[in-house]
């Protein structure tokens, strides 16, 4: 299957085009960037380079998040008006997730969600994707107590720099970037998993504080 892969849940605009578990081609443009001048060009940009067009294409995957809320609404927006012109499937994946999936074992992507926030899973990758902790947004203080249930955790994700020395016994990962092609690599194995969404069903994945979490932060904000 050929499968396209789209995200903006950042500030690194994604595309990338895979044949079966193959990456054909990858897109990505990092920075104060407009995601919806971007990923029109940047998809046409691929295909050029190819002897076969987007009406080729099996499926469309897409990033839901969590992360930038106009960023998400841009490329979900973009991978709904594609699939329904095309008449192709599509599927929504967590950005999180896909972003993990170019380092091996326990993986913690996290991304800033601002006032001391952080978006994050933690995932074991061996081969196939084993989610150990589903997308959240947390304080800092709280993910670092998490990890300490955890072992030789490789920490990626665009902000993962930034944070790194808040994390004891973590590894930053080398590749910590979105990818269009990992996007459409966890949706190939999400569709033989479930098959693909109705596109109307696929919205972006806001996350919100646990009201516990809330208190943590108020209090924290006090002191």
């Amino acid at each position: 299957m050929k499968v396209l892969g789209i995200d903006t849940s950042t500030k690194t605009t994604a595309v990338g085009l895979i044949e079966d578990n193959e990456t054909l081609a990858e897109y990505n443009l990092t920075g104060l960037i407009r995601h919806s001048e971007s990923v029109t060009d940047m998809i046409d940009e691929i295909f050029k380079k190819f002897d076969f067009d987007i009406n080729d294409i099996d499926l469309i995957a897409v990033g839901v998040g969590p992360g930038s809320f106009t960023g998400l609404r841009i490329g979900i927006t973009i991978a709904k008006v594609l699939a329904f012109t095309l008449k192709k499937d599509i599927i929504g994946v967590s950005s999180l997730v896909a972003n993990a999936m170019k380092d091996r074992g326990t993986v913690a992507t996290i991304v800033d969600a601002k006032r001391k926030n952080l978006y994050v899973s933690i995932v074991k990758n061996e081969g196939e994707i084993e989610v150990l902790m589903e997308d959240k947004i947390m304080p800092v203080e709280v993910f670092k107590e998490t990890l300490k249930d955890y072992k030789d955790v490789i920490l990626t994700g665009i902000d993962a720099q930034d944070f790194a020395d808040e994390f004891e016994s973590t590894n930053l990962s080398l590749n910590r970037k979105i990818s269009g092609a990992s996007i459409a690599k966890l949706g190939l194995m999400e569709y033989k998993r479930r098959g693909g969404d109705d596109e109307f069903s696929i919205v972006p994945n806001y996350l919100k504080l646990s009201q516990a979490e809330k208190q943590y932060e108020d209090k924290h904000k006090r002191s």
